[in-house]
């Protein structure tokens, strides 16, 4: 019931529609962005879903477009993070739109992947304008061929991070939130 509740409001609601969905306002735009990554990206899994929404929110933000997505990162141990990624990513799961895939690394370790379900025809991405796709593709291309381990590396060569002075699987500044804006 609360979902068809949920779904019939988001429909009803304009851009800032936001879902209330596991304690967590979703908003509509940020689950179009990640859906949009899932889809395009070859590798989707949480680290590279985070790492690819952090740059292409710094670089949105560095042209004066402001952030796409409504996450508020914080340096985390392995490079900026926001926990609410995992309620995005339930939800998204939960209502079939994306798809969870085990996969293992050479040595047995088991991570998940998201991809896109390829069964839903009607999914818009109707909230990302025209500079947040040419962002988002932007990005993509940059990175395209890396793997997570790389992307990491990455963000922790970008102004916010070197700003707190973070090093990969460091601990200076764990938890402190990240400007954006930082020169």
């Amino acid at each position: 019931m609360f979902m068809k509740i949920c779904f019939f409001l988001r429909k009803m609601l304009s851009n800032k529609c936001k879902c209330q969905y596991f304690g967590v306002n979703m908003n509509k735009k940020t689950i179009q962005f990640l859906v949009y990554i899932a889809k395009n990206y070859m590798s989707a899994t949480v680290t590279s879903l985070m790492k690819l929404t952090y740059l292409a929110d710094l670089v949105s933000v560095t042209k004066g477009h402001g952030q796409i997505s409504d996450f508020a990162y914080k340096r985390y141990k392995y490079g900026p993070f926001d926990s609410k990624i995992y309620e995005y990513l339930n939800k998204l799961v939960k209502d079939e739109i994306l798809k969870e895939e085990v996969e293992y690394t050479v040595s047995a370790d088991e991570y998940i992947k998201y991809k896109f379900n390829d069964e839903i025809d009607d999914f818009q991405f109707n909230k990302l304008n025209k500079q947040d796709v040419g962002t988002i593709d932007e990005i993509m291309e940059d990175v395209k061929g890396y793997g997570v381990k790389m992307i990491t590396e990455i963000t922790y060569k970008t102004k916010p991070m070197l700003a707190l002075g973070a090093t990969l699987g460091g601990d200076e500044n764990l938890n402190i939130p990240l400007d954006l804006t930082a020169n």
